[in-house]
């Protein structure tokens, strides 16, 4: 999995409203910051390759919320991976067919 490093961190990258889009091994993932301004959370987003965010079926998209704070970003990092590790089978057979289902 990727470093706990690559999420950046809330003080800046989240705060300017950024969202972050990665992938690995197949699971797409995104982490941005949600919610009104006094109750802002972090979500994150997990779903099957080939395609972007915008471009999957919501059906494929799994979304969790955190803390919106660098706590909340460990544990957001914790569950990434925790995910990739439970799906794993899913995730790489995206990565090696990913147009299985779709086409």
């Amino acid at each position: 999995m990727n470093t706990r490093k690559s999420l950046y961190d809330v003080a800046t990258f989240y705060k300017k409203g950024a969202v972050l889009k990665a992938s690995y091994e197949g699971m797409r993932y995104q982490v941005e910051r949600a919610g009104a301004e006094e109750e802002y959370c972090l979500k994150v987003s997990v779903w099957p390759e080939p395609f972007c965010y915008e471009k999957t079926q919501q059906d494929k998209i799994e979304a969790k919320e955190f803390a919106y704070s660098e706590e909340g970003l460990d544990e957001v990092y914790t569950w990434l991976c925790n995910k990739y590790e439970e799906e794993q089978e899913r995730w790489e057979h995206a990565r090696d067919f990913p147009l299985d289902g779709v086409l």
